[in-house]
């Protein structure tokens, strides 16, 4: 009789191994499939579309489609529309391909085309059509084609295509001259400096003759390495990517000790379909922390407070991924 218990306990704990070693097996496959997907070379189908489908408020001419692919599946693709503007420039705007989503299987690419239309009306509706508004280059187009407001800066230069990505759109898009390559380099500037710096130049380049607001989103992270490339001060980011699980405050504390331990605490996290992408700043570094860019995204201690003269007027859903702020300097006597 106890031979036989032994027998029957043996077996049940050789199988609770074999199920252990196979979960852990599942997750080491989940984990390496996602590095390789991370690590495999981007391809690129190149097509035109329907005009019809983009919702900007200038008609489009002609639609470019690139959908990129990885290990031989689609990864993600990007419109790009050749519009001409209010004055009758010839413009580009890259566009993200609007789709369907729910949230057990998001599509990130239309969920980012969806905040940007609902970012549009917001900007048509609640600011003045003489509005100044700042960001990065490619948001810019997108502020100028979706709601007709000016994007200071809405063209990239040669430095861009240093990126694998940038470089197979760029048959298509418009290099900005020479003069507007100093925005560039004034932008990149700006949001990697100090932001009470930033903001003093910022302050002194457009006074206060027309209402200004800036604009940024989470994925300006992905792009700190090309604005060093026009001049910004080099960021130092610790970033990884968490396997979302069914215990919500388990992921948060899971991030949070994970931020603790690479970096000083500070951290911002997307999620992106199946798993979380979180960002933190260097430990025993004031450097970023202090940054325009960090300091307007919504990592855990900028949320705490402002810098000076500047107000949140819209944030997006999907974790505060796009923000809208006015900056309003006060005057001398104020």
């Amino acid at each position: 009789m106890l031979k036989n218990l032994k027998q029957a306990f043996l077996v049940l704990f050789s199988g609770v191994l074999l199920m252990a070693g196979s979960t852990l097996l599942y997750k080491q496959y989940k984990l390496n499939s996602l590095k390789q997907d991370a690590e495999a070379p981007l391809m690129v189908k190149h097509s035109q579309e329907k005009t019809s489908d983009l919702q900007g408020v200038f008609p489009v001419e002609v639609n470019n489609r690139y959908t990129f692919q990885k290990n031989g599946k689609d990864a993600f693709s990007l419109f790009i529309a050749n519009y001409k503007n209010q004055n009758a420039q010839t413009s580009n705007a890259i566009l993200f391909p609007a789709g369907e989503h729910d949230s057990l299987n998001p599509n990130t690419t239309a969920l980012r085309q969806s905040i940007w239309l609902e970012t549009a009306k917001l900007i048509q509706t609640h600011t003045p059509e003489n509005a100044l508004i700042l960001s990065w280059w490619d948001d810019g187009q997108r502020i100028n084609f979706l709601s007709g407001r000016e994007g200071w800066l809405n063209k990239p230069s040669t430095e861009t295509f240093k990126s694998n990505l940038w470089k197979k759109l760029q048959g298509n898009l418009l290099l900005a001259p020479s003069s507007e390559k100093d925005r560039l380099n004034q932008m990149a500037r700006w949001l990697t400096m100090d932001s009470d710096k930033a903001l003093a130049e910022i302050r002194s380049t457009f006074g206060s003759k027309r209402p200004i607001y800036f604009v940024v989103n989470n994925d300006l992270l992905m792009r700190v390495g090309e604005m060093a490339d026009y001049g910004g001060t080099p960021l130092l980011f610790s970033t990884k990517a968490l396997q979302a699980r069914d215990d919500l405050h388990g992921d948060i504390n899971q991030i949070r000790r994970w931020a603790n331990e690479e970096g000083d605490g500070n951290y911002l996290v997307q999620k992106e379909g199946s798993y979380y992408r979180a960002w933190t700043t260097q430990k025993n570094s004031d450097a970023e922390d202090n940054t325009l860019l960090v300091r307007l995204l919504p990592f855990v201690d900028s949320l705490k407070k402002l810098p000076e003269n500047v107000d949140l007027v819209y944030q997006s859903r999907w974790g505060g991924y796009l923000s809208i702020y006015k900056i309003e300097f006060k005057s001398a006597s104020s």
